[in-house]
């Protein structure tokens, strides 16, 4: 094999700190992860004493691994780039499907709805998205203060059958007590409840009905939610594996524990519950 003699100046390999055994070690481990020479050239040219070239190529592929960017990290500081052109799509949708712009034919109604509910239905991905990263890194954010848990639970129902008219949803509360305070974040459990009536929405077509109960025995909160209907074709696996994710962790950290959330013969079927405190 041909080889050349490279002259450096004594002083140039001083102020790099490296000795020339070392500089002939970076260059070869620069040029095979550049692919430029191929492994057995590579390791000729560091001269791999006792596996030395092989033990500073693992360690540069550890050195790698490590720089690359951290998704849940990603998501969490990226979500509002994220959202912001969405949240465009969607407000400008409506204001054109009101006709503030101008009259729209039935033709561009069917098309601007699609374009609104796709926009919405990203929307709430990318922050499903987002509550999944902050979760799993211990971020969640929980504001915990004593509040009544009923009338919260009951107003996260009613904001979602508001939102959702098509599905009938009958709220059951067998609750006696006239105030069960506990220890919650008001905002998290209305997601929470949210987010279960929609998994369970997701196995049943349009007129078809939800029931949401609310009972309580000496110790905890108990609810279950039914969905029963036309079965749905097709349901989004994403979607329920980030809602049950989501719900289940934030049960959780209210001491709460999500028991049954899975689909039935009629729909689905949930159950959880809510410690007294």
């Amino acid at each position: 094999m041909d080889t050349i003699s490279l002259e450096l100046p004594a002083n140039l390999l001083e102020t790099a700190r490296l000795t020339p055994a070392e500089l002939k070690t970076e260059l070869a481990l620069l040029l095979y992860q550049q692919e430029r020479i191929p492994y057995a050239q590579a390791a000729a040219l560091a001269g791999n004493a006792d596996g030395q070239f092989d033990r500073l190529l693992q360690e540069k592929e550890r050195q790698s691994e490590t720089e690359q960017i951290d998704l849940s990290e990603f998501l969490s500081w990226a979500s509002h780039d994220l959202k912001t052109p969405l949240n465009a799509v969607i407000g400008f949708s409506k204001v054109v499907l009101k006709g503030i712009d101008g009259p729209v034919n039935e033709m561009q109604v069917t098309d601007l709805t699609s374009v609104h509910a796709n926009g919405q239905r990203m929307l709430a991905l990318i922050s499903n998205l987002v509550d999944m990263a902050r979760i799993n890194r211990g971020e969640a954010k929980i504001s915990f203060d004593s509040a009544n848990v009923v009338p919260v639970i009951e107003e996260a129902a009613a904001r979602w059958k508001a939102q959702n008219p098509a599905k009938e949803l009958v709220t059951v509360s067998l609750v006696t007590s006239p105030s069960l305070l506990m220890q919650l974040d008001a905002s998290r459990i209305r997601q929470t409840v949210a987010n279960l009536l929609t998994y369970a929405a997701l196995y049943i077509e349009d007129q078809g009905q939800l029931t949401f109960t609310l009972e309580e025995d000496d110790k905890q909160l108990n609810l279950s939610i039914k969905s029963a209907g036309a079965k749905t074709r097709g349901v989004s696996k994403m979607d329920i594996t980030m809602l049950n994710f989501i719900s289940r962790s934030l049960l959780e950290l209210h001491g709460g524990k999500l028991l049954e959330c899975q689909e039935s013969e009629t729909g689905a079927n949930i159950r959880f519950v809510l410690p007294k405190t």
